[in-house]
């Protein structure tokens, strides 16, 4: 495992006081049990809807389970089972697990009863705790749906034909975090679901994005109504109001907007990608009284358009993308929404594919998969926040490195946890 610099070590001695003081612990040794008893005092507000004095495990126990097994590389049901099994002793140190070791199915069965929403809630309250980022600056919240293609079923004579888990997440790039996931039936679904997993963070202040699927009036109406912004691309399925913005950014348009025109900004940057050489063009403008329909979309401030360049050394290919947003001119916060939506597909849902393996899980049963899914987003959160320490290798290679000395690899965590 790799050793945290001086400078690190420093600090955590600078900050020993505190996480003593965050955890009520005499010694840091302590640090890993108190931080999951801390995590399990919270996860007992979930309510149990078992039958009571006919349930031999706690909810709790197999919850922080879970946890402690997809940390420390865990992909199924099995897997968790296992990890029990190896480190029985060591956590009943802080944990009941009354009637033994739960077999695979019932860490499924239980999964499946629990309120997905209150757990999501319990652990981002939990990584928050250890937050140290000003509530002042703005975050950039991106919206976007997964699919667990495991999950699915095809019909045959003994089985009906079962939908993949579709999961709407809403992640927070300030926080590294997805603040929310809301369960949908099918990609069109996200439409009228995403005024339903605004409610549920704090959108005030922040920046909105999604993809153009999503860009409805209601959805838009909806991000103002909680006082946040709002940056999100039109596409084809905007109709006349797409062909206008087309129409808008010709190249003159543009010209004018490069030379500084006012009511306007621009920005560049170029980029290389493999042999491809790759220029980005960001445009802005509040210049948006010609739209005749302007009114129809909540607090409509500005309209841009992103042109990309793609020089590959045999040809040049220029794509377009086009924005409304209620941002005022600012074309660096402009800019970054458009750029960091991407998060949710890099930082998120490619980890679940790739660190995580989340494709692999053939669980039909929805609750219990996005329970589960909701706690390899948490565990995933831990890992971004304490890669600095590991000097940056990649979440797979850290997974793998700590779980070859698990009991003092959880201690080394939870410091770093605190320190990030």
């Amino acid at each position: 495992m790799a050793r945290p610099s001086k400078r690190r070590f420093e600090l955590e001695i600078r900050q020993i006081n505190y996480i003593k003081k965050l955890l009520g612990i005499d010694k840091i040794e302590y640090v890993d049990k108190a931080a999951m008893k801390r995590l399990k005092n919270n996860l007992k507000k979930i309510k149990d809807t078992r039958v009571k004095g006919k349930t031999k495990f706690k909810i709790w126990d197999i919850i922080i389970c879970g946890i402690l097994a997809v940390l420390f590389g865990a992909q199924d049901w099995e897997d968790i089972r296992d990890f029990v099994d190896d480190h029985y002793d060591w956590l009943r140190e802080f944990l009941l697990l009354t009637g033994g070791i739960p077999c695979a199915k019932t860490y499924e069965r239980v999964f499946a009863i629990i309120d997905s929403r209150k757990l999501e809630d319990i652990l981002n309250d939990f990584i928050m705790s250890f937050n140290i980022k000003s509530d002042l600056e703005k975050d950039i919240i991106n919206l976007d749906g997964r699919v667990s293609k495991g999950s699915s079923r095809q019909e045959t004579i003994y089985n009906q034909k079962i939908k993949p888990l579709n999961v709407l997440n809403a992640y927070s790039n300030k926080y590294g975090i997805c603040l929310a996931s809301e369960m949908i039936e099918e990609k069109s679904n996200e439409i009228p679901t995403i005024p339903e997993i605004l409610k549920r963070f704090k959108v005030k202040g922040n920046i909105i994005t999604w993809d153009a699927l999503n860009t409805q009036i209601t959805n838009v109406e909806t991000v103002i109504a909680l006082k946040g912004d709002y940056v999100v691309p039109i596409k084809g399925n905007q109709g006349n109001f797409y062909n206008d913005l087309i129409d808008y950014f010709d190249e003159k348009k543009l010209e004018t907007i490069k030379a500084g025109s006012s009511k306007s900004a621009y920005l560049d940057y170029y980029e290389k990608r493999g042999c491809q050489s790759i220029h980005y063009e960001y445009f802005q403008t509040t210049d948006i009284d010609w739209y005749f329909d302007k009114k129809k979309w909540k607090k409509l401030n500005s309209i841009g358009t992103v042109k990309k360049t793609i020089d590959d050394g045999k040809e040049i290919r220029i794509e377009k993308r086009y924005y409304i947003s209620s941002l005022f001119c600012d074309i660096i916060l402009f800019s970054n929404a458009i750029r960091n939506h991407w998060s949710v597909e890099n930082k998120l849902h490619w980890h679940l594919d790739f660190t995580f393996k989340q494709d692999n899980n053939t669980t039909s049963n929805k609750m219990a998969l996005l329970n589960l899914e909701i706690i390899n987003k948490f565990c995933l959160a831990i890992l971004n926040r304490v890669k600095p320490f590991y000097n940056n290798i990649s979440l797979r290679r850290i997974r793998k490195r700590i779980s070859y000395d698990f009991e003092k690899s959880l201690v080394n965590l939870m410091c770093y946890l605190s320190l990030s």
